[in-house]
């Protein structure tokens, strides 16, 4: 980074496509939180997922081309996943974190924003529970969503480590917090058969210029 920071949302995901309902995930954590840097993270690899359509270099333009108008805050695209999977390397978050944390220092304050779908999985990721060592975990919640749905040891330390937006702003890692007003549900799936099938409902939900970069690559 070109200047140290105090605090700073990360925000990984396959992003294949990226869509409105990732700017409003990070709009909405950056309103609350109020990081200096939105840092954004494309995956390499996601272990857990099949093969992605659009490449990396496609991944990263249709981010920055989304997010290019951007003033919450600073922002950059981070890819040291993308670099991994080159590598030959799987895209692990508790390793994405160790890479931050190092970094940054030890008293910057990471928030690590994720949808609920992903806390309802967080019990499969590799050391789940060290994530707490290096990062506030914060979730967008999305229609229908319920704590009680996570793992019973995932619920249990989620609630534990529970406080409020206010308190992360100060809080360098160990925190949860669940924004319960997020009310986008957006399925990556659906969003790219929608886009292949040309149907309109769904192409408003991707950005006018990412959209007009999709057809220019026939990337779905």
């Amino acid at each position: 980074m070109s200047a140290a920071v105090s605090s700073v949302l990360v925000f990984g995901g396959s992003f294949d496509p990226v869509h409105r309902g990732h700017i409003a995930l990070a709009s909405r954590f950056c309103e609350l939180l109020q990081p200096q840097q939105l840092r954004i993270i494309p995956a390499g690899q996601p272990w857990q997922k099949s093969a992605l359509t659009a490449t990396s270099e496609q991944r990263v333009s249709m981010l920055r081309l989304a997010f290019e108008n951007w003033s919450l805050c600073q922002l950059e695209i981070d890819e040291q996943e993308i670099v991994r999977a080159c590598q030959q390397q799987p895209s692990y978050t508790i390793e994405t974190l160790r890479q931050l944390r190092a970094e940054l220092g030890p008293d910057t304050c990471i928030h690590l924003a994720m949808g609920a779908d992903q806390l309802h999985n967080l019990h499969t990721w590799r050391e789940w529970e060290h994530l707490f060592s290096y990062a506030n975990l914060c979730v967008a919640a999305r229609p229908g969503f319920s704590l009680d749905l996570s793992a019973g040891a995932v619920r249990d330390v989620w609630k534990q480590r529970a406080t409020s937006a206010e308190r992360l702003r100060s809080l360098p890692c160990g925190g949860t917090l669940i924004e319960p007003d997020l009310d986008w549900d957006v399925s990556a799936t659906q969003l790219r058969e929608g886009l292949m099938r040309h149907n309109p409902a769904i192409r408003s939900l991707v950005p006018v210029k990412v959209l007009d970069y999709l057809q220019q690559h026939t990337i779905y």
